[in-house]
């Protein structure tokens, strides 16, 4: 299960694992930046990832891609 909340400048999205054996991964994107975090129980703090917009749109296209390297042209269309 997952949500996405648009407000002016952040679109968050969260996914919740149905098991229960990890924590929710949020993830906030802005024009320039995005964050991913999950909560370390172990650390007792937020793990946090951070990447540009393209790089998350890369690391989504690698999901459905073979092995091997790969140039992607990503362009912005509103």
């Amino acid at each position: 299960m997952y949500t996405v909340e648009m407000d002016l400048d952040e679109i968050e999205i969260t996914v919740l694992d149905d098991t229960g054996r990890c924590e929710d991964v949020k993830v906030f994107s802005y024009d320039e930046t995005l964050y991913i975090r999950q909560f370390n129980e172990k650390r007792n703090k937020w793990d946090l990832i951070v990447m540009t917009p393209e790089m998350y749109a890369e690391l989504m296209e690698a999901w459905q891609s073979p092995e091997g390297s790969f140039v992607t042209n990503l362009s912005r269309s509103f």
